[in-house]
């Protein structure tokens, strides 16, 4: 399919889908296509054919798990991912549901999650993936170990020694939600917190509630994406408003990687380049392809 005059989300989400391993992730893919495309009426033929392809590979998914055979189990790691584990009945899937918005499967009893549950949320224009896994110690050891930010829920502190038993090859941000704080007296949570400063330096660490506020839930938010090195930067057209959805990029990346993102091999095509925010001396400074991008920063490119 020609992605000619196509926004850079749309021809990035094109490649993956054409990379892509799994029919979970080719869904993906075309989600982000049918958004991308544009709306008016030289594109319906273009939009027609991205639905029927989605509404196809859907029903043979929908068919796979039916049948009981399904795909085998791979989750495509996105620009940040956190991985959500911890002990039984400590609110895992409470923390999981209140962060997505989705419906998450919740019972009294023990080891409730069989396998990983997949899901995203919004910080500040930022798409996070996270998955909820198996609690300990049914856990998913691979994801663990390779996910960027571990998100344990905890309601003791007894649990953080026996959770290092299960983490310990992990080379993730952890951060400690001690989750059901409504439950505990003031006096209670002070020498919980004096605990963790003075015993567990390593870890971050936040109280949640079993009925969190919108602020505590930002709070949350706001402290995974911090574990994150990385930036967000934001493309546009000449004389046309930035994109609202972030390119996701290391931080210490250049305009050249950038550009490499939108697709391989686009530096080299590069006649114009400007930015705006952060890293510029003054709006739509001219740049070229080493210049170090920062957070928020805003650029244009034309290309020859």
């Amino acid at each position: 399919m020609s992605s000619t005059n196509q926004s850079p989300f749309y021809q990035r989400a094109e490649q993956e889908y054409q990379e892509a391993k799994t029919d979970e992730e080719r869904l993906a893919c075309l989600e982000i296509m049918m958004k991308e495309v544009p709306k008016h009426k030289s594109s319906e033929n273009m939009r027609k054919n991205l639905t029927n392809r989605y509404k196809k590979l859907k029903m043979s998914l929908a068919k796979q798990k039916s049948s009981g055979k399904g795909t085998q189990i791979g989750i495509k790691k996105a620009d940040m991912q956190c991985v959500l584990t911890g002990f039984p009945n400590t609110g895992k899937s409470t923390i999981f549901q209140t962060l997505t918005g989705q419906e998450a499967k919740i019972s009294p009893h023990e080891f409730t999650t069989f396998e990983p549950q997949l899901g995203t949320f919004n910080f500040e224009d930022a798409q996070i993936q996270i998955i909820d896994i198996p609690s300990f110690p049914n856990h998913d050891k691979s994801l663990v170990n390779s996910t960027d930010t571990l998100l344990l829920t905890i309601d003791n502190l007894d649990q953080i020694k026996k959770s290092e038993a299960y983490a310990y090859r992990t080379k993730a941000k952890i951060i400690l939600i001690f989750n059901k704080e409504d439950l505990l007296s003031d006096t209670e949570k002070r020498k919980i917190e004096a605990n963790l400063k003075s015993k567990f330096k390593n870890y971050d660490y936040i109280f949640f509630s079993q009925h969190p506020t919108k602020i505590q839930t930002q709070e949350l938010k706001q402290k995974i994406f911090e574990t994150f090195p990385i930036i967000r930067v934001y493309t546009k057209e000449p004389k046309k408003e930035p994109s609202k959805e972030p390119m996701i990029l290391k931080k210490g990346s250049t305009f050249k990687d950038a550009a490499e993102k939108v697709r391989k091999g686009m530096s080299e095509k590069i006649k114009r380049s400007r930015i705006w925010g952060p890293s510029s001396k003054f709006g739509g400074q001219s740049i070229g392809l080493m210049h170090i991008l920062k957070d928020k920063d805003v650029i244009e490119f034309i290309a020859k």
